[in-house]
């Protein structure tokens, strides 16, 4: 049985109306799309006052009260922005796509996958976080109407994959496991050091609490 994930309208700049319209598009990305391919799913409700998983839109990440990705009675919590992210892409949709994907995959974001990557001109080994979005963050497509983001597949997170092999993110825009798309990022755990690799024009707009947590619970 599928988890329930609580969508919460604490913004004052998105309607109820609106939000509960654009849901429907976002179940379907994760029936349709995602949950094929991954085995994983969810079922979005709005307001649920029993759930699973919890996403709070608010307005600004400047609001007070602002816990980051915390775990609640059990139950994972995270936020999303969506002032903010209106005011920089002029929709709200994607983000929200990316948190639901992303809680999904590793809810308690303690997954991990041990991935090579380049740094400073040498090859490396590191474990890089289940974050199913972070890759192709800047890749979008639509779902009637509403923009949904990009994902990666799970043969991304899988080594022996040759280049051009296999299809490793929905939109096709990748051609290897562990590389990332102009505008996208990930974070490598690599002996005791974080790294986050970026690719060109990669600017991280989004406050940064999934891998806070992932830093707090490795220290």
């Amino acid at each position: 049985m599928n988890p329930i994930i609580s969508i919460v309208n604490r913004s004052k700049t998105v309607i109820d109306a609106d939000l509960k319209r654009k849901l429907l598009a976002l179940q379907k990305q994760i029936t349709r799309d995602f949950e094929p391919v991954w085995g994983w799913g969810a079922n979005l409700r709005f307001n649920a006052k029993k759930f699973d998983m919890q996403v709070i839109v608010k307005d600004t990440a400047s609001e007070g009260g602002f816990l980051g990705f915390h775990i609640k009675d059990g139950k994972p919590i995270t936020y999303i922005f969506a002032k903010d992210d209106i005011a920089d892409s002029g929709e709200y949709t994607s983000t929200l796509s990316h948190e639901l994907l992303e809680m999904i995959a590793d809810p308690n974001v303690n997954l991990y996958a041990i991935g090579k990557f380049r740094l400073d001109g040498k090859r490396k080994s590191g474990f890089f976080g289940l974050e199913v979005c972070d890759p192709v963050e800047s890749n979008f497509y639509k779902i009637g109407g509403v923009t949904v983001s990009d994902w990666v597949r799970p043969e991304w997170f899988e080594q022996d994959h040759k280049k051009g092999e296999m299809k490793m993110d929905h939109l096709g825009v990748l051609d290897a496991p562990f590389t990332i798309a102009e505008g996208g990022f990930a974070d490598v755990l690599a002996g005791s050091r974080w790294h986050t690799l970026r690719g060109r024009k990669a600017r991280l707009k989004r406050k940064r609490h999934r891998l806070e947590a992932r830093k707090n619970a490795a220290a």
